[in-house]
């Protein structure tokens, strides 16, 4: 099922005018229940939710593996994830008004009062864990050619499916030996969790996978990427100077302006075969 919506619009162009259909993205809030954490609230294209969740605890830190989740259970666009680890805030979620349901050995946030309760906002800044109190250094070997960094970037436009048709996602994929996964979202780091959340789901070794996708980078995206050990990321974007020192500090190849024939490696430029 794809979510967009057609909108009848005028279009100009070059002084002429005419009547069109549109389409655009028909996105949603996305409510993230962890635990006993209060709900995270997201907008996001509201396709791959479960990826979306495993991807997003990993990169917040709050799991190690996907073994860490017991279960995760949708209702609707509400995404409810029990983990082994049973996170709780200092606050119980019962001050804020949320009812606590039983499911089998898990207590999970019942959903009934969810439009009432807006939750922690969550979505386009990243997420609640946006610093890093140590950076292991990646000492992935993992290296690529300079002509598959283009090639990966072609073919990240070409199978952007929801993006060609709209024009209003970001879209990412993320690349294990031959093995390709892409997703799209309206927020770049929804997109990214989508594809770390099901690289890790198949069991994939991060340290031999790559990112490559559309949208800037600063340091929250690279914290995602240096939580889960994945050493390069890629992007038709720029980096932001926050972006540039985490990537540094952490030994990952942060390559951006990826267009045409052309690319700038900013750091980590070793595993990246020039002559190739």
């Amino acid at each position: 099922m794809e979510f967009l919506r057609q909108t009848d619009v005028i279009q100009w162009v070059g002084g002429e005018y005419k009547n069109i259909k549109e389409n655009s993205v028909d996105d949603e809030y996305t409510y993230l229940f962890i635990d006993y954490l209060p709900p995270r609230k997201f907008s996001t294209y509201p396709k791959d939710l479960e990826d979306f969740a495993v991807g997003y605890c990993l990169g917040e830190g709050l799991i190690k593996s996907y073994a860490d989740i017991e279960s995760i259970t949708l209702d609707g666009t509400n995404v409810l994830v029990s983990t082994n680890l049973n996170h709780n805030p200092e606050e119980d979620l019962e001050q804020e008004g949320i009812v606590q349901e039983r499911k089998g050995n898990c207590e999970h946030a019942c959903v009934c009062r969810l439009l009432e309760y807006q939750g922690v906002n969550s979505d386009n800044a990243g997420g609640i864990r946006s610093e890093l109190k140590t950076i292991e250094h990646n000492t992935s070997d993992l290296k690529i050619s300079a002509t598959q960094i283009i090639k990966d970037m072609e073919h990240l436009t070409d199978e952007a499916k929801i993006w060609q048709k709209t024009a209003g996602v970001h879209v990412a994929q993320l690349k294990y030996n031959d093995k390709i996964i892409i997703r799209e979202d309206v927020s770049r780091h929804v997109a990214v969790d989508k594809v770390i959340g099901a690289a890790s789901r198949e069991g994939y070794d991060f340290s031999k996978c790559y990112i490559s996708y559309s949208g800037r980078m600063p340091a929250d995206m690279l914290i995602k990427v240096i939580r889960v050990g994945i050493p390069i990321i890629i992007s038709n974007a720029a980096p932001a100077s926050s972006g540039i020192d985490v990537a540094r500090a952490g030994n990952i190849t942060m390559i951006g302006f990826v267009r045409d024939n052309r690319f700038t490696i900013f750091t980590s430029p070793e595993r990246v075969d020039l002559e190739n």
